[in-house]
Formats: C-alpha cells, sequence, structure tokens
C-alpha cells in the first residue's frame, strides 16, 4: 500500500497570516502582559510633557514629546487643553491645574482617558501652589496600577509666605491639611522627586527644599548646597542608595549632591559626582537642568540646541527635543503596545 502524500506546503502568506493572529492573540493576552511587566521590572521611559508656548506667548498647551519610535499619546488627546498648567507626571498618572477663579485639579490617566476632577482645596485661589500625584496603594510596584487610588499631595503658599501642605486621597475623596513651614519661602512648579514615603519639593528662593511625609503627614525644610549659585536650573532625584540627589549646573559641568541624614553623621549635602558637559556635545550657551527621569539615573538638560538625556553614570546623551522654552518637563513611564495604542490611549472623556 502507497504511503500517504504528505500535505500541500502552506502559502507564505498564508504561514505569515496564522503567525501573525498567534502573536496578536498572546500579546493581547492579559496574562501576557502581567508577565512582561513583571520580567522587565520597571515601566519604560515614554518621552515628557511640558508647556508649549502659544503664538505671541500668551498661552501655553500641554505637548507631549515621545522619545520611543510610536508615540503613546495621540496629541489631539491634549488638543481640548488650552491653558491647563502641568503640575506632575508619575505612577502613570498626569496632574493639571485648570486655571479659572478657584483652585481646579484634574487627574489624568491617559491609559483609559478618565479625567478625574478633585475637591477644590482649602485654600485661597490667589495662594500660589504646586503639587504632586502618585499611587496610594502601599507595597505597589507600579508595573500596572492604572485606575486605583492615588494620592494629591498639594503645596500652597500664602501672601505672607507661609507655606502649607495638604494631602487629597481618591479614596475619601477628601483634603487633609499638615503644620505649616516658613515665613520666607515661595512654591515653583519644578518636578517633584518621590523618595519612600516622602515626597520632595523645590520652592524659592534659592531652591529650598520642602520634604513631606506621607506616613507622618508633616513636613520639613531642607537647604540646598551651598555651593550651588544658579536658582531654579536644578533638579530632585533618587540616588541609589535611596536619599535625596540634587542636580545643577556649575560653569560645564553638571553637579551632583546628595543629602546624607544618616544617624551617625551630620546632616548636609555631600558633592559625590561633577559631570563634564564639554566633552559630551558642543552646548553653547545656555544649559540648565530641567527634570530628572525616576528610576532611570537620568537627567534631562534644556541647551541652546535643544533637549537631551544624560545618563549620570555613563555620561551617554541624546537629543529628544528640539529648541525652545522649557521651564520644567515631566517625564512618563508606563507599560504600552504599540499596535495597540489607538485603543488604550483613547481621546480623554471629560472631567467631572
Amino acid at each position: 500500500m502507497a504511503p500517504p502524500c504528505p500535505p500541500p506546503d502552506l502559502m507564505a502568506d498564508l504561514v505569515g497570516e496564522i503567525l501573525l493572529r498567534a502573536w496578536r492573540r498572546l500579546l493581547a493576552d492579559p496574562a501576557f502582559g502581567r508577565r512582561y511587566r513583571a520580567f522587565h521590572r520597571a515601566p519604560p521611559l515614554l518621552g515628557f510633557l511640558h508647556e508649549h508656548y502659544t503664538i505671541g506667548g500668551l498661552g501655553t498647551v500641554p505637548r507631549f514629546v515621545p522619545t520611543v519610535t510610536r508615540s503613546p499619546f495621540p496629541q489631539r488627546a491634549l488638543d481640548d487643553c488650552d491653558g491647563w498648567r502641568i503640575l506632575d507626571c508619575r505612577h502613570g498618572r498626569v496632574l493639571f491645574e485648570i486655571p479659572g477663579q478657584s483652585v481646579n485639579l484634574v487627574v489624568w490617566d491617559p491609559a483609559t482617558g478618565k479625567r478625574q476632577g478633585l475637591p477644590q482645596p482649602p485654600i485661597p485661589h490667589y495662594w500660589s501652589f504646586t503639587a504632586a500625584v502618585l499611587c496610594a496603594v502601599r507595597g505597589c510596584d507600579h508595573l500596572h496600577c492604572r485606575g486605583g487610588p492615588f494620592f494629591v499631595v498639594l503645596v500652597s503658599t500664602s501672601k505672607v509666605r507661609i507655606v502649607r501642605s495638604h494631602l487629597y486621597s481618591s479614596e475619601g475623596d477628601a483634603w487633609n491639611a499638615s503644620d505649616d513651614q516658613g515665613p520666607g519661602c515661595y512654591t515653583t512648579r519644578k518636578p517633584s522627586a518621590l523618595i519612600g514615603d516622602d515626597i520632595y519639593f523645590i520652592l524659592a528662593p534659592w531652591d529650598t527644599i520642602l520634604r513631606y511625609s506621607l506616613g507622618k503627614n508633616c513636613s520639613s525644610i531642607i537647604p540646598p548646597p551651598e555651593a550651588h549659585d544658579i536658582p531654579e536650573g536644578v533638579a530632585l532625584m533618587p540616588m541609589e542608595d535611596d536619599s535625596l540627589g540634587f542636580a545643577d549646573v556649575l560653569c560645564s559641568r553638571i553637579c551632583l549632591w546628595s543629602w546624607n541624614a544618616g544617624p551617625d553623621v551630620v546632616a548636609g549635602w555631600v558633592r559625590c559626582r561633577d559631570i563634564e558637559l564639554q566633552t559630551l556635545t558642543h552646548f553653547r550657551n545656555y544649559v540648565e537642568v530641567v527634570a530628572s527621569a525616576e528610576g532611570f539615573g537620568t537627567t534631562f538638560v534644556s541647551t541652546d540646541d535643544g533637549v537631551f538625556t544624560i545618563e549620570l553614570k555613563s555620561g551617554r546623551k541624546w537629543k529628544v527635543g528640539e529648541r525652545g522654552e522649557y521651564f520644567a518637563i515631566f517625564p512618563f513611564t508606563s507599560f504600552y503596545t504599540p499596535d495597540c495604542a489607538s485603543s488604550i490611549l483613547p481621546l480623554p472623556a471629560e472631567a467631572h
């Protein structure tokens, strides 16, 4: 008896279609997403948000600048946010202020498109303020905390420069006040830094630092390094030993300090490293540190040639933005699937 004939070969196009469908089914499986995030441990840096000045410089509009090939943000998702001010960006959420006759804050989750308006904090609308947003789940690895509870820490300054902190919890939908600090300082709209249960803000003048403790609901003041002499051109960051880091530019170098507050030493700043900029690129007249990507050991610097990221360990740099006015930028980190970006990042719903 003759052996059966082998099945005919599949056409190349049909093989490709089968493999494509199989891979799509695998990538769309929630279990794969969980395994992928657990393997990589930290979400990638996808880009940064900043406020783009409109023609004539009379207003601003939020803009997202991608640092990956496929942008996860459709710019149309921000087109209806004229005049909105970016306050913070962390754990997959963006915190905005909508200017008006009251303090109007909105938290946007780009992955779901949801905008959540917050109750008005108990401060007058004419007080200056800044704020930070963060995941409220203790022990969360922040690999997939979208849609969960969150905190907002608001730091405000009265007319006589008394600094007051308030904590908002999305679970209780209420604000709680902490102790006051001052007088003598006022808030700036520079990015904050989260280290453990403490969140740090830059105050003016001379880049004084306010440390707010989430667990104790209290605040304290940390002076800047004595050698620091360029107000507002700085960034705060977590260091490898989980101490507070401070970066600014002196002459042609990025200078890094670490806040040493151990039990056996007198608290103070230790200058731990300088990065020579002239050997990295042809920066000419203007260099300013504008942000730090938490967990990446990377700073953002604004120069007369554009915006660059600089790895603190290696000194390697990448140009990530064109020339412009970048007083502050807010790095955005998250997991996303490029082929499905339009479905996981829809146009945001209206705030409520």
